[in-house]
């Protein structure tokens, strides 16, 4: 699957060359896949006997069945002329870099500069397995994506995701939460514990990837909260509840992409110094072309001995993000030289020094 930077990267590059761009959902994709194993099942006729078959195709259950359609669309795509990349192997692009597909199971985004190109793929592609056109995509991964008339901009939501998970977490009517928690309480350790820790275990799964995808304003509170998991207490849960009804609150606002004149790679890396747990807070954003692509905030795996030291890890977290994202766009036939922002004078300092820079 294409890690979800993969796809805002993707619409970037359509936005930003005015690409032509398509849905495709592979009906039954699992079953279209080739077995390399011997499976067996068992059944009862209409004797009532019992009758053993030698599966020759994946069924959904199996648990190679999810590898087997791997190799199965690899093959696939490479007859069409698309190659794997090495830096999101869920994302295929032909020699040229002229025709760009991501995966998601069954779920396939193309890019292509016009509608010939797409069109050859979806051809060659349907000698093998079956397809339903979506057309340009409105609703993807459980998001619903709203295009301008001139298709220079689409706005990613998930609402339908927030309303279900709200509907399963607060089935009263939900009080309207205009704001986040900021009550130091309800994120920390302390306090009665649940005697029941998976309603809680749910939301955070839920809400890491409303946040990973179009929700970045709430990164931060989530990442506190996802380290109480094991142990919640009845605050944390309350967080995490109003985080949600934040979310329904606000559930038509969503992530923007527009068309940018020109690409440029910026991250921008920071820290918190210290903090309730001894260590401090990375936080790192990225932008293609003044465009979101990718974004976090979690803790520091070691503990820093002061803040030039805390900002530097932070620095390094974005460096790694500019590495992966630059030969990434490089696979793509997109050559760019990443900016690094930091608003520390003194870790700007040490990784000079460093020969970092």
């Amino acid at each position: 699957m294409m890690r979800p930077e993969t796809l805002k990267i993707l619409l970037v590059i359509a936005l930003h060359k005015k690409w032509a761009i398509r849905q495709w959902d592979i009906v039954a994709a699992y079953l279209q896949a080739l077995l390399h194993h011997d499976v067996y099942v068992s059944d009862i006729n209409e004797k009532g006997e019992v009758e053993y078959w030698k599966l020759n195709k994946a069924l959904y259950g199996l648990k190679q069945a999810g590898h087997e359609w791997f190799k199965t669309l690899e093959k696939i795509l490479a007859l069409a002329g698309l190659n794997q990349c090495v830096g999101d192997e869920g994302t295929y692009v032909n020699k040229e870099g002229s025709v760009i597909i991501g995966t998601h199971v069954n779920d396939l985004l193309s890019i292509a500069p016009n509608e010939k190109l797409l069109n050859d793929v979806e051809h060659k592609a349907e000698e093998h397995i079956e397809l339903e056109k979506r057309g340009n995509p409105e609703k993807l991964l459980g998001m619903e994506l709203q295009w301008n008339k001139e298709g220079t901009q689409v706005i990613m939501t998930q609402k339908a995701l927030i309303e279900s998970m709200t509907k399963a977490h607060l089935p009263n009517n939900p009080q309207p939460k205009k704001s986040l928690p900021s009550d130091r309480a309800m994120f920390i350790e302390e306090g009665e514990k649940l005697a029941n820790p998976k309603p809680y275990q749910s939301l955070i799964g839920g809400l890491l990837y409303i946040t990973r995808m179009t929700r970045l304003e709430i990164s931060f509170h989530v990442n506190l909260l996802g380290r109480r998991t094991a142990k919640p207490s009845i605050a944390n849960l309350q967080a995490v509840k109003q985080i949600l009804q934040y979310l329904w609150t606000t559930k038509d606002t969503g992530l923007v992409l527009a068309h940018s004149p020109s690409l440029e790679l910026t991250i921008y890396a920071d820290s918190s110094y210290g903090g309730d747990e001894c260590k401090s807070q990375t936080g790192v954003f990225m932008t293609l072309g003044n465009q979101p692509i990718g974004w976090y905030s979690r803790r520091q795996d070691i503990v820093a001995l002061s803040i030039t030291e805390a900002e530097y890890i932070a620095d390094c977290e974005g460096a790694k993000d500019a590495a992966w994202t630059q030969q990434f766009l490089a696979e793509l036939k997109i050559p760019l030289t990443p900016v690094l922002k930091t608003d520390s004078e003194g870790a700007y300092h040490l990784a000079y020094t460093s020969h970092c820079l």
